[in-house]
């Protein structure tokens, strides 16, 4: 890990600018060619080396150090125009829970008031408290629309966060929640095919000891997978394992035993 006293000192001014310096301690030797690049980001100064391949994050004030301080600003209050209008599962959003395994007694799912075809996906963060709701519409495009609590959150992934030190990385909120439930790993739902900047911080944060990524078997899905590898490699400490699935299926398309098999 890069000494963040060696980060702080070397600090570009402005947000986005990014510098390369000589990496002083460098455990691959000296480094002349200033192969360590630190990076003035919106999260704090990312720092990587070229040389030795060690990663580092660290704050000076510009931006808060610890995760908890950046992740959980001041909250603004939820509006009705930011809130969709809850009300219990319709019997459609039942049988499509059901039909993906998911215990759709689960407080993490409601109905949309009025939809018969609408399921609410409670998000969460790392720290497990809402921040929003994703809509699946089941018969109509378009397919998904995200809501947020507050301006701070928009964006963000959603967590299912428990004590031990496996990440699985999943593309969608069903497959995430699958996860979790059925082998009780720590998983996160991208909401995507790549991951944001807050993300990589957040799971720099909570230090892993293994990151698998299991995104969609189609070609952006694997597209997906190979760029968010490279980041993650980049990004997280050298002993921090990562790992790569090919599966020709969703985690949510498994049976709970798959998943199991697959995972522990």
């Amino acid at each position: 890990m890069i000494d963040k006293k060696l980060i702080l000192a070397n600090a570009p001014n402005n947000m986005g600018q990014q510098i390369h310096v000589n990496h002083t301690g460098c455990s691959a030797g000296d480094d002349t060619k200033r192969r360590l690049y630190i990076k003035r980001t919106e999260k704090g100064l990312v720092a990587y080396c070229h040389h030795c391949t060690e990663s580092g994050f660290a704050s000076d004030g510009l931006s808060q150090d610890r995760l908890s301080t950046w992740v959980n600003k001041k909250a603004t209050t939820t509006t009705a125009a930011t809130k969709p209008r809850l009300a219990a599962l319709s019997t459609e959003g039942t049988v499509w829970l059901r039909s993906n395994f998911c215990n759709a007694e689960d407080s993490n799912f409601n109905g949309i008031e009025g939809e018969r075809h609408k399921v609410a996906l409670t998000l969460y963060n790392p720290e497990q408290q809402p921040i929003g709701w994703q809509i699946r519409n089941l018969k109509a495009e378009p397919k998904y629309i995200t809501y947020y609590t507050n301006s701070n959150s928009k964006g963000d992934a959603s967590w299912f966060h428990s004590s031990g030190k496996t990440l699985v990385l999943c593309e969608d909120y069903l497959s995430a929640y699958r996860v979790h439930k059925n082998t009780k790993l720590s998983s996160v739902a991208l909401l995507r095919t790549s991951i944001s900047d807050r993300t990589l911080a957040q799971i720099y944060e909570l230090e892993f000891d293994t990151v698998c990524i299991w995104l969609d078997p189609d070609e952006a899905g694997m597209e997906g997978t190979t760029k968010a590898f490279k980041k993650l490699q980049h990004f997280l400490p050298t002993e921090t394992k990562l790992a790569m699935f090919g599966i020709d299926k969703e985690p949510k398309e498994c049976t709970p035993a798959e998943l199991v098999s697959i995972l522990i």
